[in-house]
């Protein structure tokens, strides 16, 4: 009869049972650790390079820039070019120059002749604090992997109000030919003295093709 009290007495260990369901319940912070840390991240960064919150004279809360341009060199070839840019906010590089690089992203190269090339860039924005206006900055454009012809691309300059301008100093005459077509980084000739400069403004990818003309074509 004790037995048959005690056994009253306990609670059913059924799903009804609140006290028997949470001590089954698997649990795993795993998503909330990695969202915490991913919050950390961001906010330190943020802490040690405000000026992500505005590039180019206007307000970037998603830590991104995008512009379209043209580039013009001294031998007549002119390239149309589209660049995305995101605050890094990793440790150590992927590639690139090791010089320290704050910013990635993506960019599109189209040479006069309508090829369009894809390209990764790392930047390396110097001297900002709370605003990037007219600090200097380097950007290292490269070929996606395994994806032939090779290019590369050295791009120097600042943003100046929504303008971001730009010098590749003549790094550029190692990828392409005097008349823009791609021959491959270190190939053939470079043009004597060749210079490329140019901006880009504020725009969405879509705003390519208006630089780029209808005949553009991918090349990767």
């Amino acid at each position: 009869m004790s037995g048959t009290l005690a056994s009253l007495g306990e609670a059913p260990e059924t799903p009804q049972n609140p006290a028997a369901l949470t001590a089954r319940k698997p649990g795993c912070g795993c998503l909330g650790s990695v969202t915490g840390a991913i919050v950390l991240v961001i906010g330190v960064m943020l802490l040690l390079n405000p000026w992500a919150l505005r590039m180019g004279g206007r307000w970037t809360p998603a830590l991104t820039w995008h512009g379209v341009g043209k580039l013009h060199s001294t031998t007549g070839a002119t390239y149309g070019l589209f660049m995305e840019l995101n605050l890094y906010l990793a440790q150590g590089r992927r590639g690139g120059s090791g010089s320290g690089e704050n910013l990635e992203g993506l960019a599109k190269i189209c040479t006069p002749q309508g090829e369009v090339y894809a390209m990764t860039v790392d930047g390396y924005l110097k001297h900002a604090w709370l605003d990037a206006d007219q600090k200097p900055i380097t950007f290292y454009l490269r070929s996606l992997k395994d994806v032939q012809p090779k290019l590369r691309a050295d791009l120097y300059g600042s943003w100046q109000g929504q303008e971001l301008v730009l010098d590749d100093k003549g790094s550029m005459a190692m990828s392409f030919a005097a008349d823009g077509n791609a021959k491959g980084y270190l190939k053939g000739m470079n043009a004597p003295a060749e210079d490329t400069t140019g901006s880009l403004r504020y725009a969405v990818e879509s705003e390519f093709a208006s630089v780029c003309g209808e005949r553009a074509k991918n090349s990767f």
